[in-house]
């Protein structure tokens, strides 16, 4: 058996590994499923408490993410930088957080890994990146042109986009403003 033989066969069975794992993921998320909903039809409380939990809560992507990507480590991200490698030139207190005056086209970093769960104008903080993490606080990152799209998930150090000038970073905690 050549080399380029082997390296096949064993590229086929990572291939055929990979899927029966998906397909048994599947499966296994179809049945849980199912047995919610049955369970749901014939239990109103069980209902009830599906519906608090899962309909009216927010639920927190960053941690699933977070657990997933351990898990898993599907997740690559190639443009991550060592957060002690950042230096801000100046800051200086605005509003709810803190402004910082940069280079003109500087690169803005994620202080902390998470899920961006909003991308749009904010009054006073022009376009604003909004960054669930997983420890529970909201990261606002304002004045930003952003290299991040909705509901990526970004690791700590990672690019999320260029500022001019400044740029405002607040950080909120879940239901407080």
């Amino acid at each position: 058996m050549t080399y380029e033989e082997y390296r096949n066969k064993d590229n086929k069975k990572s291939k055929n590994k990979f899927i029966s794992t998906m397909i048994n993921k599947l499966f296994t998320v179809i049945i849980f499923t199912m047995l919610v909903v049955i369970i749901s039809n014939y239990s109103p409380s069980f209902r009830n408490f599906v519906i608090n939990k899962v309909l009216n809560n927010t639920m927190d992507f960053s941690k699933y993410n977070k657990f997933l990507t351990k898990v898993t480590n599907v997740f690559d991200n190639n443009e991550t930088v060592s957060v002690s490698k950042i230096i801000d030139e100046k800051t200086e207190k605005y509003k709810d957080g803190i402004k910082y005056i940069i280079g003109d086209g500087q690169s803005v970093y994620l202080k902390d890994s998470g899920i961006v769960v909003y991308i749009g104008e904010k009054e006073g903080y022009g376009n604003t990146i909004v960054i669930q993490q997983s420890n529970g606080y909201y990261a606002w990152y304002g004045n930003i042109n952003e290299k991040v799209k909705l509901y990526d998930y970004v690791e700590s150090g990672s690019i999320i986009g260029t500022a001019s000038k400044e740029y405002y970073y607040v950080l909120l905690k879940e239901n407080e403003s």
